[in-house]
C-alpha cells in the first residue's frame, strides 16, 4: 500500500520525498544540579559540618535529586583548611552533571580572658576583700564568662603578696590564663606624711610613741601664735617650735619640705626619752627638696658648755635637713664673712646620737663631734648625708671631725670637695685639711660604704685602727690612712675599698698620690681593694704601703707607680667614672658624676648612684 501510494504522489507531481529523522533520534539536554545554600561555607575550628546538599533534574527524567552522588564528606573539622564537596548526577541517557562547594575549615582563636580591675590590687589588712573576676569571651565559642575558673585565696588577715589564677577553656581545648596579685597592706598611718616613718631601703624607720608631741613648723604657712600640733596649724620660727618640746620625752619636731629658714637649729639643749623612744627632728610633706636651714655665719647645730646646757644629751636624731652656711659661702648672696662655724657642732656628752641624711654645705666642718669636757661620747652613728665645700681660712677644715669618743658608725655619706675652697684667698688645699679626721683617742670607729672625693688632703685618717670597709674614693690626694693612735688600740683593717685616680694637694713638694698609707706598727690587714689609674706624677707615689707587720691579700693594683701596669686578665681595667657617669644617662662628666651623688636624698634616691653599684662597675672591669 505503501509503494503505491508513493507511486501515485509522485506520478502526479507531489513533490520529494521527506527526509527521514536522525539515526538517534531527537537530541537530550543534560540533567541540572542545583546547590542547597551557599557555594562558599566558613566553618569554624571543631564545628560539625552538616551539609545542605543540592537537587537535580532532568528534561525527560524529571526530578533525579535522588540520584546525586556526593564526594567529600565528612568534613574533618579539627584540622584548618579549604576542603571540596563534590556533586554528581548522571540522567537515564548517561548525560551527567556535577557541582561542588568549598568548605573551609578556620584556625582555632584561643579564648581572651580579662580581668576585672587591675592586674595588681591591695588590700588593707583585716578589712573585707572582693574578687572582681574576670570575663571571657572566643572567637569559636562566644561569651565563656560562666566558665571562668579561679584558683587561690587571699588572707586578708596577714600582710603579704597573694596570687589568684584565672582559666578558661574553650571547645576545642585552647586555654587562656591571667594572673592577679593581691596584696595585703597594713592599715594607712596616720603619719605616712612625715617621711622617715615609711619604710625606705637603707634608710632608718622610725615611729612616734603614743605619747610623743609632734611641733610642726612652716616657714610659708606657719604663725607662731598657732599650738603647731597639726599641718594645719604649724608655728612660722625654728625658736618657737624648739620650746614646744618636752626634754626627757619623745616629742618630734617637723619641718615642712620645701621651706627655708635664716636660722639654724641654734643651741640645743633636750634630750629624748631612750634609745627607742628618741626626740627627732626631721621633715614633714611632700616634695624632693629637704628643709633648709640657712645658719648664715653661725653653727647650723650646737651643743656645748654654758647657758645651763645639760652635761649630756642623749636620744636624738636630726634626719632629712639641709644645713646650709650662706652667710660663709663666697657664691651667695648673704656673704658677709668667713667664720670657724659648723654644721654640727657637739661638744657634750651622748649615748645616743643619729644623725642621717642631712646636707651640710660650706661649713668649717661639716660635722664635729668632741668629748671637750671628758662627758662620755658614745653611741653615734652618722650615716647616708652629703657633706662637701668645707673650707676655712684661719684654721684647718674637715668634712667631719670626731675625737675622744667610743663607738662610733660612719657609713654611707657622701663628701665632697672638703677642706678648701677653689677661688676664695686663704683656702686653698693643705696637708692638714681632709674629709674625714679621726683624732687618734677614739675608740671602735668604723667608717665603711662612703663615697669619698676630691679632699684637700686625706679621703680619710682613721687614726686610733679600726674598720675601713666598702669605700670608694675617687681624685684624693691621700685616700685612706690607717694608724698612729694615742690609745692601746693598734689593730684595724682595709678591705674591700676602691681608690682612683690619686692626684695632688699642690704643685712641688705638695704632690701627692697615695692610695692606702698606714702606720708603721699597726697591725692591719689590707684585703680585697682596687687601687688604680694615679693621676699624681709625684716621685714618692705609692698604691699601698707595705709593711712587715701587716697582712696584704688579694688586692689589685693598676696604672699607679711603676710595675703597675699589667692588664693580665682584667675584662675592661680601663673604666672610668665619666664612662659610668654616662652609662647611667648623666652627661658622661665627673662634674655630672658628681651632682648626681650630691643629689641623693631620702626624698629623691638614685639608685643607679648608690655606692654599691658604682663599686660593682669598677671591680666588673677587673674581674672582682
Amino acid at each position: 500500500m505503501y509503494a503505491i501510494i508513493l507511486l501515485i504522489c509522485t506520478a502526479c507531481g507531489g513533490g520529494n520525498a521527506p527526509t527521514p529523522p536522525p539515526q538517534g533520534g531527537p537530541e537530550k539536554s543534560p540533567p541540572e544540579i542545583t546547590l542547597l545554600g551557599d557555594s562558599n561555607v566558613e566553618l569554624r575550628y571543631g564545628e560539625e559540618y552538616q551539609d545542605a546538599g543540592a537537587t537535580a533534574s532532568d528534561t525527560e527524567d524529571g526530578n533525579i535529586t535522588d540520584q546525586i552522588v556526593t564526594a567529600g564528606l565528612p568534613i574533618p573539622s579539627t584540622t584548618p583548611g579549604d576542603y571540596i564537596v563534590q556533586y554528581q548526577v548522571s540522567d537515564s541517557d548517561g548525560a551527567e552533571t556535577s557541582a561542588k562547594r568549598t568548605v573551609i575549615v578556620r584556625e582555632n582563636y584561643p579564648p581572651v580572658l580579662s580581668l576585672n580591675g587591675g592586674a595588681s590590687l591591695e588590700v588593707i589588712q583585716s578589712s573585707v576583700f572582693k574578687d572582681p573576676g574576670a570575663t571571657a569571651s572566643d572567637p569559636e565559642d562566644g561569651d565563656l564568662s560562666a566558665r571562668v575558673e579561679v584558683s587561690g585565696n587571699v588572707d586578708v588577715e596577714k600582710l603579704g603578696e597573694y596570687q589568684l589564677q584565672y582559666r578558661v577553656d574553650d571547645s576545642a581545648g585552647e586555654q587562656a590564663v591571667e594572673t592577679r596579685v593581691v596584696t595585703v597592706v597594713a592599715k594607712p598611718s596616720p603619719y605616712a606624711h612625715i617621711p622617715i616613718t615609711n619604710d625606705k631601703e637603707g634608710f632608718t624607720t622610725l615611729l612616734p610613741s603614743s605619747n610623743s608631741r609632734l611641733i610642726y613648723v612652716s616657714m610659708t604657712r606657719g604663725d607662731d601664735s598657732y599650738d603647731g600640733l597639726s599641718p594645719e596649724s604649724p608655728v612660722k620660727t625654728i625658736s618657737r617650735g624648739k620650746k614646744l618640746l618636752r626634754d626627757g620625752s619623745p616629742d618630734w619636731m617637723l619641718l615642712k619640705v620645701g621651706d627655708s629658714w635664716p636660722e639654724g637649729l641654734g643651741r640645743w639643749t633636750k634630750s629624748g626619752r631612750s634609745d627607742r623612744e628618741p626626740m627627732v627632728v626631721t621633715a614633714y610633706g611632700e616634695g624632693n627638696q629637704r628643709p633648709r636651714l640657712e645658719s648664715g655665719t653661725r653653727d647650723g647645730l650646737r651643743v656645748s658648755g654654758g647657758g645651763g646646757t645639760p652635761k649630756t644629751i642623749n636620744n636624738l636624731v636630726i634626719s632629712g635637713l639641709h644645713f646650709y652656711a650662706n652667710g660663709r659661702d663666697p657664691e651667695s648672696s648673704n656673704f658677709s664673712e668667713v667664720t670657724n662655724s659648723r654644721g654640727i657642732n657637739w661638744f657634750r656628752g651622748t649615748s645616743f646620737l643619729l644623725i642621717e641624711d642631712n646636707y651640710f654645705k660650706g661649713y668649717k666642718e661639716g660635722i664635729q663631734i668632741d668629748d671637750l669636757d671628758d662627758l662620755n661620747i658614745s653611741g653615734v652613728v652618722i650615716r647616708k648625708n652629703v657633706i662637701v665645700d668645707s673650707f676655712a681660712t684661719d684654721a684647718h677644715s674637715q668634712g667631719m671631725y670626731v675625737a675622744k669618743t667610743e663607738g662610733v658608725l660612719i657609713e654611707e655619706n657622701i663628701f665632697d670637695h672638703n677642706g678648701w675652697h677653689g677661688s676664695f684667698p686663704g683656702a686653698q688645699p693643705t696637708k692638714f685639711n681632709h674629709s674625714i679626721y679621726i683624732q687618734g683617742n677614739n675608740l671602735n670607729v668604723e667608717i665603711r660604704e662612703n663615697i669619698i672625693s676630691r679632699s684637700s688632703s686625706h679621703g680619710m685618717q682613721l687614726r686610733p685602727g679600726g674598720i675601713i670597709s666598702e669605700n670608694f674614693l675617687i681624685r684624693n690626694p691621700i685616700s685612706i690612712f690607717l694608724g698612729r693612735s694615742d690609745v692601746d688600740q693598734f689593730d684595724g683593717s682595709v678591705t674591700g675599698n676602691i681608690v682612683l685616680n690619686g692626684n695632688d694637694i699642690g704643685p712641688g713638694d705638695m704632690r701627692r698620690g697615695w692610695g692606702i698609707d698606714f702606720g708603721r706598727d699597726i697591725n692591719a690587714t689590707i684585703e680585697n681593694n682596687i687601687v688604680a689609674h694615679v693621676y699624681s706624677d709625684s716621685g714618692s707615689r705609692f698604691a699601698i704601703k707595705e709593711w712587715a707587720s701587716a697582712t696584704y691579700k688579694n688586692n689589685v693594683v693598676y696604672k699607679w707607680g711603676e710595675g703597675t701596669s699589667d692588664p693580665k686578665s682584667y675584662p675592661d681595667p680601663e673604666r672610668t667614672i665619666e664612662e659610668y657617669d654616662a652609662l647611667m644617662g648623666g652627661e658622661g662628666t665627673f662634674d655630672s658624676f658628681i651632682d648626681n651623688v650630691r643629689a641623693q636624698s631620702r626624698l629623691d634616691w638614685n639608685p643607679d648612684y648608690s655606692i654599691e653599684k658604682i663599686k660593682q662597675f669598677f671591680r666588673n672591669g677587673f674581674g672582682s
